[in-house]
């Protein structure tokens, strides 16, 4: 029952500290040079503790477990540059940018399991049985860019730029790869031929194209081995080792080449403005955890770079001031976007990829990426008696397209209001996501199994909740395939800058307090835990939910002090 599934417990407490150093370096008028160095470091411990006699009635639940695991994550990261200007004609201005960043990703693991508690034991170390783990990966990035932008008149800006970035995570025999980028910018308002009306403040056209890429994990290159315990035929253990992953020596990363247009329009001297871009972005080297006969190795998984992917959309955001005065001002900020993703090639000789959880999700040419396919089903209750039987259910011979996992839809409205002199700032965030389907894989389990589910016992439930429940039987989970829409109620922030005499006192120039308040509230047909609840997976199950913990409700107090 889920009030067993409940009886379990699942904490987690993060430490986090953040600190940086940044020099900025003006020896002329022309030349300006920066340097920044800092540093995340976060200490997480989770817990997770079924106690004796308690939690979901499977396996050795109810014997009692514990799990306990301490993670240190340290990101550092380095950031030094320089700009040069100057005045070519008196048309033309000229910048010229170059620099280099590097960062570090360092994650360290330990975890300790026990199995068999004793009544009141709410340690590893009171269990009949433990093992234990530990892990460390760590990745660094050296990357260097340079820059060119050219002013004409103020009114048309040209620019042109190239990133190289190396990485440990790249395959040994691939060394660097190279990002250029092109843009142009217009204000058109400002030309003479421009016949601009009264309420319009500026008209820009824009247009860019650039290329980013995704890094491989830390360790998806390397072959490595795992040692551990193993068992011989005599039955004593002994150490030894067995491959953990096979790698990839041309492992690269994923390279997206994007173009971008657009418009910024602002409107009544400025409180009204409005930006609309058009992207278009296609992805090619592709990471792709792809599945591998396991005879090979043993393992079933191996990443590599396969095919391409596009993404077209629509972004819209605007940006109103509804009123302004020194002890009231009130403003909002919509935004809205649409995205459409399609796998383009897999390259020859590549067969679909199946990932998640019963190979739910599948990736072929011209359809979304990780998209949910399983076989379609009709119901036809015969007897009429309102009990659905497997020979009333019809199933189609193969499994077909049901939907994409990735929201096509997105809204965000977010209003604020600042008071007494716009020392307090109270805002707000609502968003909705639509265009989606969510696989409620807890629900499976649960319909599978049988003892949990009200399709397999409830003769009053509706048609289509047995018909779901009962497919699961026939390994057919289209029935758990649900509508994953949702609207939330994001984030409520209250901020307040403290009288000046009050920051002096700490020797402070300025000192604000923020009040901050996430995951309020959410609406949504999904009858899941959360239609963002996850599961983290390296095989791209992200998208489906399988007893996982939803988005957590937080509060935050923070003071801010500059000095």
């Amino acid at each position: 029952m889920m009030g067993d599934v409940l009886a379990q417990t699942t904490t987690q407490n993060i430490d986090r500290f953040i600190n940086s150093v940044t020099s900025q370096y003006n020896p002329t008028d022309w030349l300006s040079m920066h340097a920044a160095v800092g540093s995340d470091f976060t200490v997480r411990n989770d817990l997770f503790i079924s106690k004796v006699g308690e939690g979901p009635n499977t396996g050795t639940v109810r014997t009692g477990n514990i799990t306990s695991a301490a993670f240190n994550i340290n990101q550092q990261t380095v950031d030094m540059g320089a700009t040069a200007k100057a005045q070519l004609f008196s048309w033309l201005q000229t910048s010229t940018s170059v620099g280099m960043q590097y960062i570090r990703n360092a994650t360290g693991a330990t975890q300790g399991t026990g199995i068999g508690l004793p009544p009141g034991g709410v340690t590893v170390s009171a269990a009949a049985t433990r093992s234990s783990t530990q892990t460390f990966s760590e990745k660094r990035t050296l990357g260097y860019y340079a820059e060119e932008l050219f002013t004409i008149n103020d009114k048309l800006f040209l620019t042109a730029g190239v990133r190289r970035d190396a990485a440990s995570a790249f395959g040994k025999n691939f060394n660097a790869v190279l990002y250029p980028k092109f843009g142009a910018s217009w204000l058109i308002s400002e030309q003479s031929f421009f016949h601009k009306p009264s309420y319009i403040t500026s008209l820009r056209l824009r247009g860019t194209y650039g290329a980013s890429g995704q890094i491989p994990g830390a360790t998806d290159a390397v072959l490595y081995y795992s040692a551990g315990p193993t068992t011989l035929t005599t039955g004593s253990d002994t150490p030894g080792a067995s491959i953990g992953s096979l790698g990839n020596s041309i492992l690269k990363p994923e390279f997206s080449a994007e173009k971008e247009f657009g418009f910024d329009l602002a409107m009544f001297s400025g409180k009204t403005s409005l930006e609309v871009t058009s992207y278009d972005k296609t992805t090619t080297d592709a990471l792709i955890n792809k599945e591998i006969a396991p005879s090979v190795s043993g393992l079933a998984n191996q990443f590599v770079n396969i095919g391409s992917i596009q993404n077209t959309g629509l972004e819209l955001t605007w940006n109103q001031k509804v009123y302004d005065s020194r002890q009231l001002s009130v403003d909002f900020t919509l935004t809205a976007s649409t995205n459409k993703n399609k796998m383009l090639t897999l390259g020859a000789g590549i067969l679909p990829i199946s990932s998640g959880n019963r190979g739910t999700q599948r990736n072929l040419p011209n359809y979304p990426l990780y998209g949910l396919w399983d076989k379609s089903y009709k119901i036809n209750d015969l007897n009429t008696d309102g009990i659905i039987t497997l020979n009333e259910l019809t199933f189609s011979d193969t499994a077909v397209y049901q939907g994409t996992t990735f929201p096509t839809r997105e809204l965000a409205f977010t209003p604020s209001i600042e008071l007494l002199n716009h020392k307090l700032r109270i805002s707000s965030q609502i968003d909705s996501k639509w265009g989606f389907m969510k696989f409620n894989n807890t629900l499976r389990h649960q319909c599978q199994n049988g003892v949990t589910c009200r399709g397999r016992y409830d003769i009053s439930a509706p048609l289509e909740m047995q018909a779901a429940a009962l497919a699961t039987t026939q390994a057919v989970y289209t029935g758990m395939f649900e509508d994953g829409a949702f609207t939330r109620w994001r984030e409520v922030s209250v901020s307040y800058e403290m009288p000046q005499a009050w920051a002096s006192l700490v020797r402070a120039q300025r000192w604000s307090v923020i009040f901050t308040g996430r995951n309020l509230g959410v609406k949504t047909n999904y009858t899941g835990v959360d239609p963002e609840a996850a599961q983290s997976n390296s095989d791209q199950r992200g998208n489906e939910e399988y007893f996982s913990t939803p988005p957590l409700r937080t509060f935050m107090l923070r003071m801010n002090f500059t000095f």
